[in-house]
């Protein structure tokens, strides 16, 4: 079993949790503390885990746009 834990800080981190909150999967684990996102994930093959980390990492950003665009 592969794990993985990525931590996100920032003051829109909620808002990006909030975003990302439908495409969860039931492997993944997802908290917040203050300013900071906490996901953790595991899966049995490496090629999954990457995949997996690569679509939360377009999905953020994508969050973080949206967010940073009704800003204004």
């Amino acid at each position: 079993m592969i794990s993985v834990r990525l931590i996100f800080s920032g003051s829109d981190a909620r808002e990006i949790s909030e975003a990302l909150e439908p495409d969860n999967l039931p492997s993944m684990k997802v908290s917040l503390h203050d300013d900071e996102m906490t996901i953790e994930l595991s899966a049995e093959r490496i090629g999954t885990v990457l995949s997996t980390v690569d679509d939360l990492l377009m999905n953020i950003k994508v969050a973080e746009e949206a967010i940073g665009s009704s800003e204004v």
